[in-house]
């Protein structure tokens, strides 16, 4: 939307046109995570089987409609979390408000709907006097089964993600000795778990309709990437060098990327979605193996060394190629009936954090944060892990610190980091973070999107280890101090 208002008025005045928003006026006016009222019901037997799951999902719109509909639609498809179950109904609705537009947001629709499958999941083990372990050990997805869509699941990672974060778990924290608080009083402490998966990619057909291309160029002895995802933090600028690098056989500092200028470089698609790497980074190994071959072609040589197809070429001007998104067929999906293939692959995820509640304030502190995830295939671990740790240190802000707060207009009143609080390196707790490899053939050697799944979880963790700490059965996002201490008090 900045940008369509910077062009209107450049429209307008025949001029360039910068805005910059003061953080206030950021706050304010930009797009924000939506707001959901998710109710469901569900049927098991007495070991906790289920038998029946029927979800039905609100979202707040606000005041006109931007990316609603793909939010919603993503939030519906992963309202019954990673579990089997043999009946199923999921229905949703947007719904107009005067409050600013909400957006898309990191996860877009998934985290909500895994916070309340979670929940519900906890509640159904309340119920049955059952270990919330014990009943996701009995409905855990597996391979062979069927989504709610009646996609063939395939290469699941949920009990593997769920075993090694409860091994993980069974090793001490680090010192104990300071309180993550810095002060002395009264604790509660509490541990909690929560097991998501979350779709990789657009939803159904959506990349075989889009068709992201990949330009990649011979210049000299280096390669050049052109391609229109932007580096907003994930990484990308490094692994599709990796990738080029990895499927030309030469060395990482023989590859770089041109400015991600629309002039320039062929469109990508946008950078959404935990698409870049799986998705576009695929057409970037494509690209690299269309170089190859167009060397081959000129040279006339059918060697695969790349240097070796260097030294044969006689021209000097620049080689191209460009390659899209092709659709292997294997996807069936319909967009009319909802049924089909989701997504191309899934990511798998379990997460177990350990958890203070200081009980005369109700704040909760955060000691220890495990995290297990399927990630495909790791193209640069770091990167991959500084995703998924920075990821759940957000997804840990969301479950008890960050809220909107709304005044009478539906205009924000809290658009200051003095009084919207987000968490900091202070209130990062211990990181303990396991990689899982489980190849997606899709996917650049293996690789799926992990840029979403860490928002997924960490809320349904913290508050299933609040109730563990204080008894206090939390269903409302963020669970702040204030609400902590009144369950407390309804307790009491």
């Amino acid at each position: 939307m900045v940008a369509a208002h910077a062009a209107l008025l450049s429209l307008k005045t025949n001029k360039p046109v910068k805005i910059v928003y003061r953080r206030d006026e950021d706050l304010r006016v930009t797009t924000k995570r939506h707001p959901a009222i998710i109710r469901i019901e569900s049927k098991c037997d007495p070991e906790g089987h289920l038998l029946e799951w029927n979800a039905h999902m609100i979202l707040d719109g606000g005041a006109y409609n931007t990316l609603t509909p793909v939010v919603l639609s993503r939030g519906i498809l992963h309202l019954t979390g990673p579990y089997r179950c043999p009946n199923v109904h999921l229905s949703g609705v947007a719904v107009a408000t005067h409050t600013p537009p909400n957006g898309a947001f990191r996860g877009f629709g998934a985290p909500q709907a895994m916070f309340a499958a979670e929940r519900h999941m906890d509640r159904i083990a309340r119920t049955l006097g059952m270990s919330p372990v014990e009943l996701r050990q009995r409905n855990i997805l597996a391979d062979g089964d069927t989504t709610a869509t009646g996609q063939v699941l395939f290469d699941t990672g949920a009990q593997i993600v769920l075993d090694t974060a409860l091994a993980a778990a069974k090793a001490p924290m680090g010192d104990t000795t300071v309180h993550p608080g810095g002060g002395v009083g009264r604790y509660a402490r509490g541990q909690g778990l929560a097991l998501v998966f979350h779709g990789c990619g657009f939803t159904g057909n959506g990349e075989a309709w889009l068709k992201g291309k990949v330009g990649m160029e011979l210049s000299g002895r280096c390669v050049r990437i052109l391609t229109g995802s932007t580096e907003i933090g994930q990484g990308s600028e490094t692994t599709f060098l990796q990738i080029a690098a990895a499927e030309l056989g030469i060395a990482i500092d023989r590859v770089n990327t041109v400015p991600h200028d629309t002039g320039i470089v062929p469109d990508s698609g946008p950078t959404v979605a935990s698409r870049t790497c799986m998705v576009v980074g695929g057409v970037v190994q494509k690209a690299a193996r269309a170089l190859l071959s167009a060397l081959q072609a000129e040279t006339g040589l059918i060697d695969n060394d790349f240097d070796t197809l260097l030294n044969a070429r006689k021209r000097t001007e620049i080689l191209r190629v460009q390659v899209e998104y092709e659709d292997d067929g294997s996807m069936t999906w319909d967009d009319q009936s909802y049924q089909g293939d989701a997504y191309p692959t899934y990511g798998w995820s379990a997460c177990i954090v350990d958890l203070d509640v200081d009980l005369d304030s109700g704040e909760v502190l955060y000691r220890r944060f495990i995290s297990a995830t399927d990630v495909g295939k790791a193209i640069n671990p770091v990167i991959v892990t500084g995703q998924i740790e920075g990821g759940s240190l957000q997804a840990l802000g969301y479950a008890t610190c960050e809220e909107v707060v709304l005044d009478e207009h539906g205009c924000m009143r809290n658009d200051r980091l003095t009084n919207y609080i987000i968490p900091t390196s202070l209130d990062a707790p211990e990181m303990v973070t396991e990689l899982i490899e489980i190849p997606f053939v899709g996917g650049p050697f293996g690789a799926k999107g992990i840029g979403e799944i860490p928002m997924d979880g960490p809320a349904a963790a913290v508050a299933q280890a609040i109730e563990d700490a204080t008894e206090v059965v939390l269903d409302t996002l963020p669970m702040t101090p204030e609400r902590v201490i009144d369950g407390m008090e309804a307790l009491s």
